[in-house]
């Protein structure tokens, strides 16, 4: 504190006040940005040493029998200045130490106190002419002017150190108003942790724009630049995301190795690199018969439904049956331009319930299609609630609702042409299909 009274060089010993602080800010380029401040600080102090007998108005003590102490909340809005990327060096480089200005206005409030050094007590004057609520909170602006250095600890987190001067805008803040200030001046040092949001690699504080353009321009001389890529990958390490894959090892284009079954095992790592498996069993997939029909999971094409071995684990339908089944079908008939199933239809319904049952372990799809009228989104839309239909009536008949699945392919599928309305009316249809393991199911 600088002002009627004072932190240091005071007849007491000196006053160490502390504080704590929060901001958030934003770098527009990588020398230009801004912060805003939050904090909290406790202040107190005396009289300067040798000080001579100034009045304090509103208390009839002198300056020197006089200290104060109080709490300050305040924010601030300023400007950061990063001095370190004015100029540039020649050189692609991410620095460890940066130096950076800031300046800006703030707004404070604070409950300072006067109290007389002799005996402890508080004074409160009975009428402050500014402020009438000094007993309690004043508030004032200021202008902040600091310098800060910081220390890039890694890519997201960095060590500041400011200090610097604050001009408050009235002589409130040390709760002593005289004739030998006529304003209050206060200093704090800060020390604080930084952490950088965003994706970016390098952050624009630790990045020199001039020294990018020059490299850019090929002007930054023979041993200034060098594109390092240490596992040999063939990405540079600006741009790997993993700079220590094995040598040999295949990579994707951000340096990571690839993972061609995507199970979080890298192919030089992975037992099984085509089948998706588990880290703890060297990427391969747990050996067992899930379904009982005697070929183990790694290779059943059908782990969960029992099927012969012929047919690689999966269930066996005669041909006939599907035959029949999609004959039926095409006796299934709706509302126009609705999914309402129209009753004359139950009947064949109901044979198709009957044939589903007997192949308890088959997966079925119900696949609806349309003719060609009407836009492409509506007759997509429409064919799906036609084939949830006919999904939710088998349903009712008994079938597991595991064995059926439904699918709309509107008009993308016409079996004849839709130039007639013979045609038409033959790509209206629902069928009936197996699903399979190479659906992806």
């Amino acid at each position: 504190m600088h002002g009627d009274l004072r932190n240091f060089d005071t007849e007491e010993a000196s006053d160490f006040s502390y504080g704590f602080y929060a901001y958030a800010g934003k770098m527009f380029n990588a020398i230009l940005g801004m912060e805003f401040r939050a904090s909290y600080t406790s202040i107190g102090g005396g009289p300067q040493r040798f000080s001579e007998g100034f009045d304090v108005r509103y208390t009839t003590l002198e300056l020197r029998e006089v200290r104060f102490e109080g709490e300050v909340f305040g924010g601030r809005l300023v400007g950061v200045f990063n001095l370190s990327n004015l100029a540039p060096t020649g050189r692609r480089l991410q620095r460890k130490w940066n130096f950076a200005a800031y300046t800006g206005i703030g707004y404070h409030q604070y409950s300072s106190k006067l109290i007389e050094i002799a005996t402890g007590e508080v004074q409160r004057g009975a009428d402050f002419e500014v402020n009438p609520r000094r007993d309690d909170w004043a508030g004032s602006w200021y202008v902040p002017i600091e310098l800060g250095v910081s220390y890039r600890i890694n890519r997201r987190f960095d060590i500041e150190l400011r200090t610097g001067v604050s001009i408050n805008a009235e002589d409130h803040l040390d709760a002593a108003i005289s004739d030998k200030s006529p304003f209050d001046a206060f200093f704090d040092t800060s020390l604080g942790v930084r952490y950088k949001i965003g994706g970016k690699r390098r952050h624009l504080k630790w990045v020199n724009p001039f020294d990018e353009a020059i490299i850019a321009s090929g002007g930054g001389g023979s041993g200034n630049f060098e594109l390092r890529d240490r596992d040999g990958d063939g990405v540079m390490d600006d741009l790997d995301k993993d700079n220590f894959t094995p040598p040999g090892v295949k990579v994707y284009g951000d340096g990571t190795s690839i993972d061609s079954d995507m199970d979080q095992t890298p192919d030089y790592k992975d037992r099984c690199p085509f089948k998706k498996g588990l880290p703890e069993l060297n990427g391969c997939p747990p050996v067992g018969d899930t379904d009982g029909d005697g070929l183990n999971d790694d290779v059943d094409d059908c782990p969960t439904i029992p099927g012969p071995k012929s047919n690689n684990g999966c269930p066996v339908i005669p041909t006939s049956v599907l035959q029949e089944l999609n004959y039926i079908a095409k006796n299934i008939y709706f509302e126009y331009d609705k999914a309402d199933i129209k009753p004359r239809s139950f009947g064949d319904l109901n044979r198709i319930a009957e044939i589903i049952a007997e192949f308890p372990s088959v997966q079925f799809y119900v696949d609806g299609h349309t003719d060609s009228k009407g836009n492409d989104s509506y007759n997509s839309s429409l064919s799906k609630r036609r084939a949830q239909s006919v999904v939710e009536y088998l349903i009712t008949r008994g079938v597991d609702v595991e064995q059926l699945q439904s699918r709309g392919f509107g008009e993308s599928r016409p079996i004849t042409s839709n130039n007639t309305e013979a045609g038409r009316q033959l790509n209206r249809r629902v069928e009936i299909t197996l699903v399979r393991p190479e659906d992806g199911q």
